[in-house]
């Protein structure tokens, strides 16, 4: 939990007030962009996943509609944003979303010249049309966290923490871009009975720290620092150069780096990637998407192969049929041969299809082998924990409407290979949302499940009010009971609730405040967490 919440630090929602302003607009001041489409690539928990990014004319904190039947189903919020990827969090309740689904977003034009002061319009200020000139949007957040275990024992802490975050493309005009993404903490743990508190732990990471040109008519982006991987989305975070090439109907590019330090998170050369991938799709704004993606990286430690794969991505969007599929492909040598004892290994084979026959109903499944891989998270629930050790195996379900208040669904689930061993799982949710003035959301949701190690069942709900936009508040909660199948084991029940309120003041200014309760057993624990953030 205490590193789920250091991430909250890239998270910060933003109000409905604030999206519905953002999005729109045209950073120059001029008429909105026309709708653009993308889809979900990923789901871990609460947060959603897509391949379009701040190249795509996405901001932080700017809203998108999921799209299902021609129905908007949810609507998302950009929590964390690189060039061409975004993790979003789901701002409404809704049905369960799944891969595939639509997700409908306006772009955010990019400033292609400077406005000088003199030409801002009546009404605004030098300083916005300085900003809007300059073309870079930021983020200055100011964090605390408070863990107090039960009884005031050993394994609490107090934990202030700053985060700084800048994105700009075509800074005044130019072809130059930055992004940067900084945060620090400082930890105070307290004592127990038997040992006095530790000292302070302070820590700086950079997350983010990039240069970039884009050429004006060659579609072409050069990017230097360190940097997440575009298209090459199982690599990650790196070090070093990337060059993407984009045209109308195809894209290609590469990079060359090396992993950060796994512990300080500072540069190291000890693992060293490379990547190219070429990629055919459909024009951007075109009522159907569809892309195809092939790719190849080579990882090395010092002289000896890390992991050599090649991987193949196919991703096709209609109003009545999604499909997106991925498969990678190891090549062994040296030592991976003589330990897989072939010469090639099948790796990471992900599918899933959503077919929409009526505007109410939706039928999903898929097939996920994908090994645990590095995810840009927000914070971790008992029901995402939950969640993620179950997500390996096939799945199929059904979604149904009745209102545009009303979302039902219903899916069977059968994983293996987890931490969790073999297992077969049902789940039903329902979920109410936009009624009343109050804007009045409800969800619940209940889990069945039995395997080889543990058998038991979760039960979940919230209800979330958003009346004018500026102030939302929510109640959450929920149980989990575990039997182990071995002879003799007890049983055990984990329960949590939670409070949150957060509030916006104008277009920059936000404030959250939350609690957390979680007990398993005779422990338990609260989480106080504060923030302040101030967006320009």
């Amino acid at each position: 939990m205490i590193g789920a919440w250091a991430l909250a630090l890239c998270a910060v929602p933003i109000s409905a007030a604030a999206q519905q302003a953002a999005a729109p607009q045209a950073s120059s001041g001029g008429p909105a962009s026309a709708p653009n489409w993308t889809r979900i690539t990923y789901i871990s928990g609460a947060t959603v996943y897509l391949e379009v990014g701040s190249k795509a004319g996405l901001t932080e904190g700017g809203a998108l509609d999921v799209v299902r039947s021609g129905a908007v189903i949810a609507r998302l919020r950009v929590s964390a944003l690189s060039s061409n990827r975004a993790a979003c969090e789901v701002a409404t309740p809704a049905t369960e979303l799944i891969v595939g689904d639509s997700v409908r977003f306006t772009p955010v034009a990019l400033p292609t010249a400077v406005v000088a002061s003199d030409a801002a319009p009546q009404g605004r200020s030098s300083t916005a049309s300085a900003k809007r000139a300059v073309g870079v949007r930021g983020r200055l957040g100011l964090r605390y966290l408070v863990v107090a275990p039960d009884g005031g024992g050993g394994g609490g802490l107090q934990q202030p923490a700053y985060d700084l975050r800048l994105d700009g493309q075509h800074i005044a005009g130019s072809s130059i871009g930055v992004t940067a993404d900084v945060r620090a903490q400082r930890t105070q743990y307290s004592s127990t009975g038997t040992q006095s508190a530790r000292s302070p732990l302070n820590v700086t990471r950079v997350y983010q720290a990039a240069l970039s040109w884009t050429g004006s008519s060659s579609g072409t982006r050069v990017t230097v620092g360190r940097q997440f991987a575009s298209t090459l989305s199982s690599v990650g975070l790196y070090d070093g150069l990337g060059i993407d090439v984009d045209r109308r109907r195809w894209s290609s590019g590469g990079f060359v780096g090396s992993q950060p330090d796994a512990a300080a998170f500072g540069t190291s050369s000890r693992v060293r990637e490379y990547g190219l991938y070429g990629q055919w799709h459909t024009r951007t704004g075109t009522p159907n998407p569809a892309s195809l993606t092939i790719g190849g990286v080579g990882s090395y430690v010092g002289s000896e192969v890390d992991r050599e794969y090649a991987f193949v991505r196919f991703t096709s969007n209609s109003p009545w049929l999604s499909v997106y599929a991925t498969q990678e492909l190891d090549f062994n040598r040296g030592w991976k041969l003589a330990a897989e004892h072939a010469t090639t290994t099948p790796t990471a084979t992900f599918a899933s299809v959503q077919v929409t026959p009526a505007r109410a109903v939706a039928l999903f499944g898929g097939f996920d082998n994908r090994r645990s891989v590095r995810l840009y998270r927000d914070y971790v629930s008992p029901e995402i924990a939950f969640d993620d050790s179950f997500r390996q195996g096939t799945w199929g379900g059904l979604s149904l409407s009745s209102t545009r208040h009303v979302r039902l669904s219903v899916d069977r689930r059968d994983s293996r290979g987890s931490t969790s061993g073999d297992a077969a799982s049902t789940t039903v949710l329902a979920s109410l949302y936009g009624i009343s003035p109050l804007r009045l959301g409800l969800r619940a949701r209940g889990t069945q499940y039995s395997g080889t190690i543990s058998s038991g069942q979760l039960v979940s709900g919230s209800i979330d009010i958003d009346p004018w936009g500026i102030l939302r508040l929510e109640a959450s909660g929920g149980a989990r009971d575990t039997r182990l199948s071995m002879a003799g084991a007890s049983s055990a029940r984990l329960t949590w609730w939670g409070l949150d309120a957060d509030v916006s003041i104008g277009r920059s200014v936000y404030v959250l405040l939350s609690t957390y309760r979680e007990r398993e057993g005779g422990f338990g624990s609260t989480q106080t967490y504060a923030s302040l953030s101030w967006r320009f």
